[in-house]
Protein backbone atom coordinates (compact mmCIF):
# COMPACT_ATOMS: atom_id res chain seq x y z
CA UNK A 1 0.00 0.00 0.00
CA UNK A 2 1.09 3.10 -0.80
CA UNK A 3 2.08 6.02 1.72
CA UNK A 4 -1.19 8.22 2.97
CA UNK A 5 -1.44 11.62 0.99
CA UNK A 6 -1.83 14.69 2.82
CA UNK A 7 -5.55 14.73 1.96
CA UNK A 8 -6.10 11.22 3.29
CA UNK A 9 -4.47 12.21 6.26
CA UNK A 10 -6.29 15.45 6.64
CA UNK A 11 -9.44 13.00 6.84
CA UNK A 12 -8.02 10.42 9.04
CA UNK A 13 -7.44 12.95 11.53
CA UNK A 14 -11.20 14.81 10.84
CA UNK A 15 -13.05 11.61 11.39
CA UNK A 16 -10.96 10.76 14.83
CA UNK A 17 -12.37 15.02 15.74
CA UNK A 18 -15.61 13.52 14.65
CA UNK A 19 -15.81 10.86 16.65
CA UNK A 20 -14.69 12.86 19.97
CA UNK A 21 -16.99 15.27 19.16
CA UNK A 22 -19.93 12.49 19.58
CA UNK A 23 -18.68 10.91 22.62
CA UNK A 24 -17.75 13.73 24.36
CA UNK A 25 -21.84 14.87 23.56
CA UNK A 26 -22.89 11.75 24.99
CA UNK A 27 -20.88 12.06 28.38
CA UNK A 28 -21.52 15.63 28.53
CA UNK A 29 -25.59 14.78 28.35
CA UNK A 30 -25.99 13.89 32.02
CA UNK A 31 -24.36 17.17 32.93
CA UNK A 32 -27.10 19.31 30.41
CA UNK A 33 -30.02 17.37 31.94
CA UNK A 34 -28.66 16.82 35.86
CA UNK A 35 -27.35 18.94 38.11
CA UNK A 36 -24.10 17.35 38.71
CA UNK A 37 -21.97 20.22 39.04
CA UNK A 38 -23.49 20.90 42.63
CA UNK A 39 -24.75 17.42 43.68
CA UNK A 40 -22.54 15.86 46.33
CA UNK A 41 -24.87 12.75 47.12
CA UNK A 42 -22.41 10.47 45.20
CA UNK A 43 -19.25 11.62 47.52
CA UNK A 44 -21.45 10.33 50.92
CA UNK A 45 -24.28 7.60 49.19
CA UNK A 46 -22.11 6.15 46.48
CA UNK A 47 -23.02 5.86 43.16
CA UNK A 48 -26.02 3.34 41.59
CA UNK A 49 -27.27 2.72 38.59
CA UNK A 50 -30.96 4.25 37.25
CA UNK A 51 -33.88 2.41 37.57
CA UNK A 52 -34.63 0.43 33.75
CA UNK A 53 -32.64 -2.12 32.53
CA UNK A 54 -31.79 0.33 29.49
CA UNK A 55 -31.11 2.93 31.53
CA UNK A 56 -29.09 0.85 33.82
CA UNK A 57 -27.37 -1.27 30.94
CA UNK A 58 -26.61 2.69 29.14
CA UNK A 59 -25.17 4.40 32.10
CA UNK A 60 -22.72 0.68 32.38
CA UNK A 61 -21.74 1.19 28.71
CA UNK A 62 -21.24 5.15 28.90
CA UNK A 63 -19.33 4.58 32.10
CA UNK A 64 -16.64 1.69 29.91
CA UNK A 65 -16.78 3.27 26.53
CA UNK A 66 -17.13 7.20 26.79
CA UNK A 67 -16.40 8.86 30.24
CA UNK A 68 -12.80 9.98 30.42
CA UNK A 69 -12.02 8.38 27.22
CA UNK A 70 -13.65 11.45 24.64
CA UNK A 71 -11.84 14.55 26.27
CA UNK A 72 -8.76 13.27 26.04
CA UNK A 73 -8.80 12.08 22.79
CA UNK A 74 -10.14 15.98 22.20
CA UNK A 75 -7.16 16.77 24.34
CA UNK A 76 -5.08 15.08 22.08
CA UNK A 77 -5.88 16.42 18.87
CA UNK A 78 -5.45 19.79 20.55
CA UNK A 79 -1.38 18.69 21.08
CA UNK A 80 -1.19 17.06 17.63
CA UNK A 81 -2.99 20.46 15.91
CA UNK A 82 -0.14 22.25 18.12
CA UNK A 83 2.58 20.67 16.30
CA UNK A 84 0.88 20.84 12.71
CA UNK A 85 0.33 24.92 13.18
CA UNK A 86 3.98 25.67 15.31
CA UNK A 87 5.87 23.53 12.50
CA UNK A 88 4.28 25.18 9.39
CA UNK A 89 4.39 28.13 10.60
CA UNK A 90 8.24 27.51 10.99
CA UNK A 91 8.47 26.69 7.83
CA UNK A 92 7.22 29.66 5.95
CA UNK A 93 9.42 31.64 8.59
CA UNK A 94 6.58 33.17 10.35
CA UNK A 95 6.47 33.99 14.33
CA UNK A 96 4.63 30.73 14.96
CA UNK A 97 4.91 31.29 18.98
CA UNK A 98 3.40 34.70 18.78
CA UNK A 99 0.39 33.36 16.59
CA UNK A 100 -0.58 30.40 18.45
CA UNK A 101 -0.84 32.59 21.95
CA UNK A 102 -3.21 34.94 19.44
CA UNK A 103 -4.89 31.49 18.88
CA UNK A 104 -5.18 31.01 22.36
CA UNK A 105 -6.21 34.21 23.31
CA UNK A 106 -8.90 33.74 21.56
CA UNK A 107 -10.02 30.20 22.91
CA UNK A 108 -9.72 31.61 25.96
CA UNK A 109 -12.13 34.55 25.30
CA UNK A 110 -14.72 32.17 23.82
CA UNK A 111 -14.30 29.56 26.61
CA UNK A 112 -15.11 32.34 29.17
CA UNK A 113 -18.28 33.58 27.12
CA UNK A 114 -19.48 29.91 26.74
CA UNK A 115 -18.38 28.89 30.43
CA UNK A 116 -19.93 31.79 31.76
CA UNK A 117 -23.02 32.60 29.37
CA UNK A 118 -24.40 28.84 28.17
CA UNK A 119 -22.56 26.01 29.91
CA UNK A 120 -20.74 25.08 32.99
CA UNK A 121 -18.89 21.85 31.23
CA UNK A 122 -16.81 23.95 29.40
CA UNK A 123 -13.25 23.17 28.05
CA UNK A 124 -12.56 25.31 26.00
CA UNK A 125 -10.95 27.70 28.68
CA UNK A 126 -8.71 25.07 30.48
CA UNK A 127 -7.59 24.06 27.07
CA UNK A 128 -6.47 27.61 25.98
CA UNK A 129 -4.57 28.08 29.73
CA UNK A 130 -3.06 24.68 29.30
CA UNK A 131 -1.90 25.20 26.20
CA UNK A 132 0.32 28.74 27.07
CA UNK A 133 2.58 25.74 28.57
CA UNK A 134 2.99 23.84 25.28
CA UNK A 135 5.50 25.91 23.46
CA UNK A 136 7.92 25.00 25.98
CA UNK A 137 8.08 21.26 24.86
CA UNK A 138 8.00 22.24 20.77
CA UNK A 139 11.91 22.12 20.91
CA UNK A 140 12.19 18.88 23.35
CA UNK A 141 12.81 15.34 21.92
CA UNK A 142 10.35 12.74 21.72
CA UNK A 143 11.58 11.08 23.90
CA UNK A 144 11.55 13.96 26.75
CA UNK A 145 8.50 14.79 25.87
CA UNK A 146 7.14 10.75 26.02
CA UNK A 147 8.99 11.00 29.78
CA UNK A 148 6.92 14.03 30.85
CA UNK A 149 3.21 12.79 29.13
CA UNK A 150 3.46 9.26 31.15
CA UNK A 151 4.85 11.19 34.60
CA UNK A 152 2.15 14.07 34.05
CA UNK A 153 -0.38 11.18 33.40
CA UNK A 154 0.72 9.16 36.52
CA UNK A 155 1.48 12.31 38.77
CA UNK A 156 -2.86 13.46 37.45
CA UNK A 157 -4.09 10.13 38.61
CA UNK A 158 -2.89 10.31 42.13
CA UNK A 159 -3.50 14.05 42.76
CA UNK A 160 -7.08 13.55 41.55
CA UNK A 161 -7.45 10.90 43.53
CA UNK A 162 -6.26 12.64 46.43
CA UNK A 163 -8.33 15.35 46.22
CA UNK A 164 -11.36 13.64 45.47
CA UNK A 165 -10.43 11.83 48.91
CA UNK A 166 -9.58 14.71 50.96
CA UNK A 167 -13.15 16.02 49.81
CA UNK A 168 -14.96 13.34 50.33
CA UNK A 169 -13.62 12.52 53.59
CA UNK A 170 -14.21 16.21 54.82
CA UNK A 171 -17.65 16.37 54.04
CA UNK A 172 -18.16 12.54 55.25
CA UNK A 173 -16.79 13.87 58.46
CA UNK A 174 -18.44 16.71 59.14
CA UNK A 175 -21.72 14.89 58.40
CA UNK A 176 -20.95 12.40 60.82
CA UNK A 177 -19.82 14.97 63.55
CA UNK A 178 -23.42 16.63 63.31
CA UNK A 179 -20.98 19.64 61.41
CA UNK A 180 -23.93 19.77 58.36
CA UNK A 181 -25.78 17.75 57.29
CA UNK A 182 -26.73 16.40 53.34
CA UNK A 183 -29.26 18.02 52.69
CA UNK A 184 -27.48 21.52 53.85
CA UNK A 185 -24.67 20.89 51.95
CA UNK A 186 -26.60 19.27 48.83
CA UNK A 187 -29.13 22.25 48.74
CA UNK A 188 -27.47 23.74 45.47
CA UNK A 189 -28.12 20.78 43.83
CA UNK A 190 -31.95 20.97 44.60
CA UNK A 191 -32.14 24.35 43.97
CA UNK A 192 -30.62 23.59 40.60
CA UNK A 193 -33.32 21.13 39.56
CA UNK A 194 -36.00 23.89 39.86
CA UNK A 195 -33.89 26.78 38.85
CA UNK A 196 -32.47 24.77 35.91
CA UNK A 197 -35.77 23.67 34.70
CA UNK A 198 -38.30 26.87 34.91
CA UNK A 199 -35.75 29.96 35.19
CA UNK A 200 -35.46 32.43 33.16
CA UNK A 201 -31.97 33.09 31.04
CA UNK A 202 -31.23 35.85 34.07
CA UNK A 203 -32.61 33.45 37.27
CA UNK A 204 -30.31 30.47 35.82
CA UNK A 205 -27.26 32.72 34.43
CA UNK A 206 -27.07 34.52 38.15
CA UNK A 207 -27.40 30.95 39.78
CA UNK A 208 -24.80 29.07 37.58
CA UNK A 209 -22.24 31.82 38.48
CA UNK A 210 -22.84 31.46 42.15
CA UNK A 211 -22.63 28.08 42.07
CA UNK A 212 -20.80 26.93 39.34
CA UNK A 213 -19.27 29.33 37.39
CA UNK A 214 -17.01 30.81 40.25
CA UNK A 215 -16.13 27.53 41.24
CA UNK A 216 -14.84 26.40 37.67
CA UNK A 217 -12.87 29.49 38.02
CA UNK A 218 -11.42 29.12 41.03
CA UNK A 219 -10.18 25.40 40.77
CA UNK A 220 -8.90 25.87 37.15
CA UNK A 221 -5.51 25.51 37.94
CA UNK A 222 -6.07 22.36 39.05
CA UNK A 223 -6.89 20.90 36.07
CA UNK A 224 -3.28 21.53 34.31
CA UNK A 225 -1.87 18.06 35.43
CA UNK A 226 -4.80 16.71 33.93
CA UNK A 227 -4.75 18.33 30.37
CA UNK A 228 -1.54 18.64 29.72
CA UNK A 229 0.16 15.24 29.22
CA UNK A 230 -2.67 14.15 26.69
CA UNK A 231 -1.74 17.47 25.14
CA UNK A 232 1.76 16.06 25.36
CA UNK A 233 0.29 12.74 23.91
CA UNK A 234 -0.70 14.43 20.92
CA UNK A 235 2.52 16.37 20.58
CA UNK A 236 4.60 13.61 20.37
CA UNK A 237 2.34 11.97 17.93
CA UNK A 238 2.90 14.89 15.96
CA UNK A 239 6.75 14.65 16.50
CA UNK A 240 7.09 10.87 15.24
CA UNK A 241 5.47 11.57 12.05
CA UNK A 242 2.94 9.05 13.06
CA UNK A 243 -0.26 11.26 11.33
CA UNK A 244 2.22 12.95 8.59
CA UNK A 245 3.16 9.60 7.28
CA UNK A 246 1.18 6.82 8.41
CA UNK A 247 2.68 3.21 6.60
CA UNK A 248 5.80 3.47 7.73
CA UNK A 249 4.62 3.20 11.52
CA UNK A 250 2.08 0.71 10.72
CA UNK A 251 3.36 -1.49 13.65
CA UNK A 252 3.95 1.40 15.80
CA UNK A 253 0.13 2.22 15.62
CA UNK A 254 -0.70 -1.53 15.65
CA UNK A 255 1.41 -1.40 18.99
CA UNK A 256 -0.58 1.63 20.16
CA UNK A 257 -3.89 0.10 19.64
CA UNK A 258 -3.17 -3.17 21.22
CA UNK A 259 -1.06 -1.78 24.47
CA UNK A 260 -4.12 0.75 24.98
CA UNK A 261 -6.19 -2.02 24.91
CA UNK A 262 -4.35 -4.56 27.12
CA UNK A 263 -3.93 -1.51 29.81
CA UNK A 264 -6.84 0.78 29.06
CA UNK A 265 -9.46 -1.66 29.48
CA UNK A 266 -9.15 -3.45 32.85
CA UNK A 267 -8.17 -0.42 34.80
CA UNK A 268 -11.46 1.35 33.24
CA UNK A 269 -13.50 -1.92 33.99
CA UNK A 270 -11.86 -1.86 37.97
CA UNK A 271 -13.19 1.96 38.09
CA UNK A 272 -16.60 0.91 36.86
CA UNK A 273 -16.66 -1.61 39.42
CA UNK A 274 -15.53 0.52 41.75
CA UNK A 275 -17.63 3.21 41.27
CA UNK A 276 -20.59 1.01 41.41
CA UNK A 277 -19.80 -0.62 44.66
CA UNK A 278 -18.97 -4.38 43.47
CA UNK A 279 -16.51 -4.62 46.07
CA UNK A 280 -18.71 -3.30 49.23
CA UNK A 281 -16.35 -0.34 49.80
CA UNK A 282 -17.38 2.58 51.79
CA UNK A 283 -19.16 5.27 49.41
CA UNK A 284 -16.28 7.94 50.28
CA UNK A 285 -14.13 5.66 48.62
CA UNK A 286 -15.54 4.38 45.75
CA UNK A 287 -16.10 7.99 43.34
CA UNK A 288 -12.98 9.31 44.21
CA UNK A 289 -10.50 5.92 43.57
CA UNK A 290 -12.94 5.65 40.47
CA UNK A 291 -12.31 8.66 39.05
CA UNK A 292 -8.72 8.30 39.42
CA UNK A 293 -8.14 4.71 37.97
CA UNK A 294 -10.36 6.48 35.16
CA UNK A 295 -7.70 9.43 34.80
CA UNK A 296 -5.15 6.90 34.14
CA UNK A 297 -7.30 3.90 32.13
CA UNK A 298 -9.59 6.54 30.12
CA UNK A 299 -6.17 7.95 27.69
CA UNK A 300 -5.23 4.06 27.18
CA UNK A 301 -8.46 3.48 25.91
CA UNK A 302 -8.63 6.83 23.98
CA UNK A 303 -5.13 5.69 22.26
CA UNK A 304 -6.96 2.23 21.74
CA UNK A 305 -9.63 4.07 19.48
CA UNK A 306 -7.17 6.42 18.05
CA UNK A 307 -5.40 3.94 16.81
CA UNK A 308 -7.86 1.83 15.41
CA UNK A 309 -9.48 4.69 13.64
CA UNK A 310 -5.86 5.25 12.13
CA UNK A 311 -5.89 1.32 10.71
CA UNK A 312 -8.87 0.61 9.65
CA UNK A 313 -9.21 4.00 7.70
CA UNK A 314 -6.25 2.86 5.05
CA UNK A 315 -9.29 1.10 3.18
CA UNK A 316 -10.85 3.03 1.31
CA UNK A 317 -14.18 2.07 1.77
CA UNK A 318 -13.79 2.19 5.42
CA UNK A 319 -13.01 6.00 5.29
CA UNK A 320 -15.47 6.76 3.36
CA UNK A 321 -18.00 5.31 5.31
CA UNK A 322 -16.81 7.24 7.88
CA UNK A 323 -16.93 10.77 6.42
CA UNK A 324 -19.90 12.07 7.97
CA UNK A 325 -17.98 12.25 11.37
CA UNK A 326 -15.30 14.00 9.10
CA UNK A 327 -17.53 16.23 8.08
CA UNK A 328 -18.22 17.35 11.77
CA UNK A 329 -14.59 17.33 12.70
CA UNK A 330 -13.75 20.00 10.31
CA UNK A 331 -16.18 22.51 12.02
CA UNK A 332 -15.07 21.36 15.49
CA UNK A 333 -15.15 24.65 17.28
CA UNK A 334 -18.42 25.07 15.69
CA UNK A 335 -20.12 21.91 16.40
CA UNK A 336 -18.97 21.81 19.89
CA UNK A 337 -20.12 25.13 20.63
CA UNK A 338 -23.70 24.17 18.67
CA UNK A 339 -24.18 20.62 20.91
CA UNK A 340 -24.20 23.05 24.15
CA UNK A 341 -26.18 26.27 22.98
CA UNK A 342 -28.96 23.16 21.70
CA UNK A 343 -28.85 21.17 24.81
CA UNK A 344 -29.47 24.51 27.63
CA UNK A 345 -32.53 25.15 24.82
CA UNK A 346 -33.79 21.77 25.36
CA UNK A 347 -33.36 21.76 28.88
CA UNK A 348 -33.39 24.77 30.72
CA UNK A 349 -36.12 26.76 31.29
CA UNK A 350 -36.19 29.50 28.68
CA UNK A 351 -36.27 27.07 26.62
CA UNK A 352 -37.92 23.34 26.87
CA UNK A 353 -37.35 22.90 30.50
CA UNK A 354 -36.70 19.50 30.18
CA UNK A 355 -33.90 19.58 33.02
CA UNK A 356 -34.09 16.94 35.57
CA UNK A 357 -37.15 15.03 33.60
CA UNK A 358 -35.03 12.50 31.17
CA UNK A 359 -33.89 9.67 31.37
CA UNK A 360 -30.55 7.72 30.16
CA UNK A 361 -32.02 6.14 27.65
CA UNK A 362 -34.05 9.04 26.49
CA UNK A 363 -30.88 11.72 27.07
CA UNK A 364 -28.63 9.52 24.62
CA UNK A 365 -31.28 9.17 22.17
CA UNK A 366 -31.37 13.03 22.10
CA UNK A 367 -27.22 13.03 21.71
CA UNK A 368 -27.67 10.90 18.82
CA UNK A 369 -30.26 13.15 17.29
CA UNK A 370 -28.19 16.18 17.67
CA UNK A 371 -25.33 14.86 16.36
CA UNK A 372 -27.15 13.60 13.45
CA UNK A 373 -28.75 17.06 12.69
CA UNK A 374 -25.04 18.04 13.16
CA UNK A 375 -24.01 15.81 10.23
CA UNK A 376 -25.99 17.11 8.20
CA UNK A 377 -25.78 20.32 8.61
CA UNK A 378 -21.72 20.43 8.29
CA UNK A 379 -22.28 18.62 5.45
CA UNK A 380 -23.90 21.33 3.74
CA UNK A 381 -22.05 23.83 5.09
CA UNK A 382 -19.14 22.49 3.94
CA UNK A 383 -20.26 22.12 0.26
CA UNK A 384 -20.07 25.61 -0.17
CA UNK A 385 -17.85 26.70 2.37
CA UNK A 386 -13.91 25.62 3.14
CA UNK A 387 -15.04 25.65 7.41
CA UNK A 388 -17.26 26.78 9.59
CA UNK A 389 -18.00 30.01 10.95
CA UNK A 390 -16.11 29.45 14.36
CA UNK A 391 -13.06 28.24 12.57
CA UNK A 392 -13.43 31.26 9.81
CA UNK A 393 -13.19 33.79 12.78
CA UNK A 394 -10.60 31.54 14.59
CA UNK A 395 -8.52 31.98 11.30
CA UNK A 396 -8.90 35.69 10.99
CA UNK A 397 -7.80 36.62 14.21
CA UNK A 398 -4.82 34.37 14.08
CA UNK A 399 -3.57 35.50 11.32
CA UNK A 400 -4.83 39.25 12.08
CA UNK A 401 -1.35 40.24 12.34
CA UNK A 402 -0.33 41.91 8.56
CA UNK A 403 -1.19 40.41 4.70
CA UNK A 404 1.74 38.08 4.78
CA UNK A 405 -0.03 36.06 8.03
CA UNK A 406 -3.17 36.46 5.82
CA UNK A 407 -1.43 34.87 3.09
CA UNK A 408 0.28 31.99 4.88
CA UNK A 409 -3.22 30.75 6.04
Amino acid sequence: MSSVSLKERIHTLDIIRGFALFGILIANMIAFKTPVFTNISDLVEGSSLPEGGMNAALTLLTAIFVDGKFYPMFSMLFGLGFYIFYSRLMKRGLPAKKMFMRRLVFLLLIGLVHLIFIWTGDILHTYAITGFLLPLFIERSVKVIRIWAISLLVFSTFFITALMLLNSVGINFMISEGMDTLQNLNASAVSANSVMANGSFGEILAFRFINEVVPVLLQVLLYLPTILPLFLIGLYLGKTGMFTDIEPHIKRWKKVMWVGLAVGAPIVGLSVAIGYNVFGWEPYLTTPIAEGLNTFGGPFLMLFYVASIVLITRKSSIEKMLMPFASVGRMALTNYLMQSIIAVIIFNGYGFGLFGQVSKTQGVLIAIAIYTVQVVLSHVLLKRYKQGPMEYVWKKWTYSGGEKHSKAA
